[in-house]
C-alpha cells in the first residue's frame, strides 16, 4: 500500500484499462442523455405553464 491507503499498482492490463474506459464513457453518456432530457422536460412545462397563464389572464382574453 502506498501513503494513504492507495495500492502503487501501476501496472494494468490494456483489456482491462479499455473495458474500465468504455464503461466510464457509456456512465457519461447515459448521465448526460438523462439530464438532457430532463432539461427538455422541464423547458416544456415550463412554456405549457406561461401559455396557459397567458390564456386565463383577464389582462389577455379576447372579449367575445
Amino acid at each position: 500500500m502506498g501513503v494513504g491507503g492507495v495500492s502503487a499498482r501501476t501496472r494494468y492490463r490494456l483489456e482491462d484499462l479499455a473495458v474500465a474506459l468504455d464503461f466510464h464513457i457509456r456512465r457519461t453518456n447515459e448521465r448526460i442523455d438523462d439530464e438532457l432530457a430532463r432539461v427538455s422536460r422541464l423547458r416544456r412545462a415550463r412554456r405549457q405553464l406561461e401559455l396557459r397563464a397567458w390564456r386565463t389572464s383577464p389582462r389577455f382574453c379576447k372579449t367575445r
